[in-house]
């Protein structure tokens, strides 16, 4: 029986062996099934956001993103899988949303035409909004949204009106394709095309109504803006619900205060245009007096409305009574001569200031900005060099701000303050490294390798590539001074003091080189967060010693922003200087044309003396004694001079 065993044993093994085999090809065939199901599988389609760039203005959209979305029903758990019978609804795969248009009947067949991939009578419109459309109506079965018996409802009727209204809304109403009234309720095709026409008018005006025409980083590099994410399913889903439709498209558009103030200011900018008589301009030349032949003479006299043949050039008194009144009212000499000053303003009075575009610009850029900005939220003002926290909409703050250069422009962003540092290190940007530090003594700095370790000496290859930088120590000199205000963003700028207190005086402070410098910072933490821990007094007491990071336990939004036309609260329209050239870019994009070139400063070459060769004894005996560096503090300090035209 003993001697049995090991041919048992082997048999056991052959056996156990074959099993492992057929598990193993078993779990590969199952594998392969699963990959040839999913390979063959037909993809929901996607309505992914787009961008379109400032050279895509024949397009029916615009910029990126945005729409407001229904109130989502929280997921339930699913239930657990039971093997559905043969045959059984739910064995049945879902049809793809073309083929269920075109099961749908001839109105349905149509729009699948329509909103396929390829095809000679196929929409004009993005490949994202015609997947969005498609499952739309695909949903609907083929359902028409604004037509009821070939012709189109009374929603219908309000939706192309208020789209044909976008122009009120600093939106340019040429860009949504308004379909025409079916010819025939017998009519599938035109039926098909007319309803998903004005579907996708619908769609293109509240995606731009949202988040406007232009990608803002078309504009500017340094604008990092971004609207709200814009959902097509449910702006799509908005529309057909609503029971005023007019109502839900102008929702799209942003509810801030400023943005609707700047809309009605632009309507009312349009009307007094088209009210305003616009005179003939009067050529220059000569002085023209009373008794001269002049050919101008038809032109002034049409300027002030007076009757006279077009041949007649004989300056009489009844147009230089006109002239004397004219320069009576303009306080200039009331001569009767028109000279420059007169022909100057003539021609200006004919040339009423148009602010449209201005206006346009600026709600384009409202339309970057977050629809909720928060209950509390600090609102850095750019073009009038000021910051201001708000809370529920009121300002509790004010503040007097230093901002970048046009050629160091301070970004456009959005973020939120997390972390207040006490007693900084200033980390020298390169363009201040290499322009102020390279040819002159890095006394009171400390030179740092790529792993933060600080070393005795500096490559200046290595600082211009970013391995190796500058910093300056903690103290009453750094120029961060005590403190500084971080937020997570792309250009690292923040808000910070500054120990070059005396700049705030001017009224132009565009002087740093991108970061803010704020007027009073530790009042400044008081209203910020004060709240949170964190006020004037306490960070005082911390203020010397070493760097310090103090994370806030609410983080509070923060906005930079450039907005160079605002409404008052007496309601007129004030406006800024655009320091940056962002209106001539923004202004230009609309219209699509090319872009105004943008200010930048670019860094210098290293120039290195050549070495000069070694002193013979003589003349290291001879030689005079050194002059004496100057004074960190004299007037001939580069720290000074890098105060006053500091990034930071």
């Amino acid at each position: 029986m003993n001697s049995a065993l090991p041919g048992l044993a082997a048999r056991l093994r052959r056996q156990a062996s074959v099993l492992v085999i057929g598990l193993a090809l078993a779990a590969s065939a199952s594998a392969a099934r699963a990959t040839s199901d999913s390979e063959g599988a037909v993809p929901a389609p996607e309505s992914a956001p787009h961008d379109i760039g400032v050279d895509a203005a024949s397009q029916p959209t615009g910029a990126i993103d945005a729409a407001p979305k229904p109130e989502e029903a929280q997921p339930t758990a699913a239930p657990a899988e039971t093997p559905a019978p043969e045959g059984s609804a739910s064995a049945v795969p879902a049809m793809p949303p073309l083929d269920t248009l075109r099961a749908a009947g001839p109105v349905g067949a149509s729009m699948a035409d329509l909103l396929a991939e390829t095809g000679a009578g196929r929409l004009k419109a993005p490949a994202p909004d015609r997947a969005v459309l498609l499952a739309f109506y695909a949903g609907r079965e083929g359902r028409p949204v604004w037509i009821e018996d070939g012709r189109f409802t009374p929603k219908a009727d309000a939706a192309k009106t208020r789209i044909a209204a976008a122009g009120d809304d600093g939106l340019d109403a040429g860009r949504y394709r308004l379909p025409d009234q079916p010819a025939s309720s017998e009519d599938a095709v035109a039926t098909a095309r007319a309803d998903v026409e004005l579907s996708a008018a619908a769609l293109a005006y509240a995606r731009e109504a949202w988040g406007g025409r232009l990608t803002p980083g078309s504009v500017s590099p340094s604008i990092s803006s971004r609207p709200d994410a814009f959902d097509a399913a449910a702006a799509l889903g908005s529309l057909d619900g609503a029971t005023d439709v007019a109502a839900v498209l102008d929702g799209f558009n942003p509810q801030h205060p400023q943005f609707q103030a700047l809309r009605k200011l632009l309507v009312e900018a349009r009307a007094s245009r088209a009210d305003v008589t616009v005179h003939p301009t009067i050529p220059g030349g000569k002085l023209l007096t009373p008794g001269d032949d002049d050919p101008r003479v038809p032109a002034l006299r049409k300027r002030f409305g007076l009757s006279g043949a077009e041949n007649d050039y004989y300056y009489d008194s009844a147009l230089a009574d006109a002239v004397t009144d004219f320069q009576k009212a303009q306080k200039l000499g009331a001569s009767g001569i028109v000279n420059r000053q007169t022909l100057k303003a003539l021609n200006f009075a004919t040339k009423p200031k148009d602010e449209t575009a201005l206006i346009e610009a600026n709600m384009e850029r409202w339309r970057w900005m977050p629809r909720e900005l928060g209950a509390k939220h600090v609102f850095v003002d750019l073009p009038a060099f000021e910051l201001h926290i708000f809370q529920d909409g009121r300002s509790i703050y004010d503040t007097r701000v230093i901002i970048g250069k046009a050629t160091n422009q301070t970004p456009l962003l959005s973020s939120a303050i997390n972390q207040i540092v006490v007693n900084p290190y200033w980390n020298v940007p390169v363009s201040i490294a290499i322009k102020e530090l390279a040819q002159g003594s890095l006394r009171g700095y400390e030179v740092v390798d790529s792993r933060g370790r600080v070393v005795e000496s500096v490559d200046w290859e290595a600082v211009r590539a970013g391995k190796m930088r500058i910093r300056q120590a903690p103290g009453e000199r750094n120029a961060l001074g005590h403190i500084k205000f971080l937020f997570p963003n792309s250009h690292a700028v923040y808000l910070h003091d500054t120990s070059s207190r005396s700049l705030f005086a001017k009224s132009d402070r565009a002087m740093s080189h991108g970061c803010v410098r704020v007027d009073k910072p530790l009042e400044f933490a008081d209203a910020l967060s004060g709240d949170q821990g964190y006020n004037g007094d306490k960070l005082q007491k911390m203020i010397g010693g070493k760097e310090r990071g103090l994370g806030l336990g609410t983080a509070i939004p923060v906005y930079l922003t450039y907005f160079t036309a605002k409404v008052g609260d007496d309601g007129r329209l004030e406006t800024r200087k655009d320091i940056y050239g962002l209106d001539e870019r923004v202004s230009a994009a609309l219209r699509g044309e090319p872009l105004p070139p943008i200010k930048v400063e670019s860094l210098p070459q290293i120039v290195r003396a050549k070495p000069k060769p070694a002193p013979t004894e003589a003349q290291t005996a001879s030689a005079a004694p050194a002059p004496q560096a100057p004074r960190r503090d004299g007037p001939g300090a580069w720290l000074a001079r890098l105060f006053g035209d500091s990034r930071y």
